[in-house]
Parts: structure tokens; C-alpha cells; sequence
């Protein structure tokens, strides 16, 4: 039953940032690490799937002024445990990415804050690659 619920909240949340008016071209590709799977950002915005436990990443992400391949970001996290235990965190993205040609290379660290159930902090990180459509 949690799995439904997980996907339903995903399909909201999906539909909803559908919805809003983008200016670029997406972004897709793969991500390792804490949640390995598929990433796609699309402007400001990056959305992560992860495989190694079902979970979905939103993030706002905003460059640093005086250096744009460093970035940060707020964002959230729904994940479903191999116990079907689902976990809603709030999150911080700290970053850096470089373009070459049609691909970006990117590795952040992730500091969330998981509030269901028990309280916790864990620092997370991701590493991986996107090409540019």
C-alpha cells in the first residue's frame, strides 16, 4: 500500500512541475552514489529517480555569482526502503558541474534531514553525467 502512495505522490508532484512554464532544453542522464539512477534537470530545476531504493529527488537550484560551476540548492526527498518504509526528507545541495560539449559531468553532496518516523541527518552524494537535448 505504501508503494501506491509513494507513486501517487510522485505522479502529483511530476504533473504539477510539468505544468510550469520552462524556458530550456532538458537535461537527461545518470546518476551514482547515494541513489543511483536517472537525472534530468530543466532550467533551475533537477529531478532525480533513484533505483537502489525507490525514491524521487526535487531540487531548486541556484549558481553562485562569482563562479557558475558551483551551485546550491533546496530541495526534497520521498524515498520507499526495501521494508516498504517510506522516508520524506527536506534537503540542502551543495555542487559543482562542467560543460563539455552536449554533456555537463556533476557531483553534489546532500545533506537531508528524513522527518517521518525517526528523526535524522544523513550527508549523501551523488556524482554523474547528463546530456544536453
Amino acid at each position: 500500500m505504501r508503494s501506491v502512495t509513494l507513486a501517487l505522490i510522485l505522479i502529483a508532484l511530476f504533473s504539477l512541475f510539468s505544468s510550469s512554464s520552462v524556458n530550456a532544453a532538458p537535461q537527461v542522464g545518470l546518476m551514482v552514489g547515494s541513489d543511483s539512477g536517472i537525472n534530468v534537470k530543466i532550467d533551475d530545476y533537477k529531478i532525480g529517480v533513484g533505483f537502489d531504493e525507490l525514491s524521487f529527488t526535487m531540487d531548486r537550484t541556484f549558481n553562485f555569482q562569482d563562479n557558475p560551476n558551483f551551485y546550491w540548492g533546496l530541495g526534497g526527498k520521498i524515498a520507499d526502503s526495501h521494508k516498504d518504509d517510506i522516508q520524506l526528507g527536506a534537503r540542502a545541495v551543495f555542487g559543482a558541474h562542467a560543460k563539455v560539449e552536449r554533456f555537463t559531468f556533476f557531483a553534489e553532496a546532500q545533506p537531508t534531514l528524513y522527518i517521518l518516523d525517526d528523526v535524522k541527518v544523513k550527508l549523501e552524494a551523488i556524482a554523474g553525467v547528463r546530456y544536453h537535448f
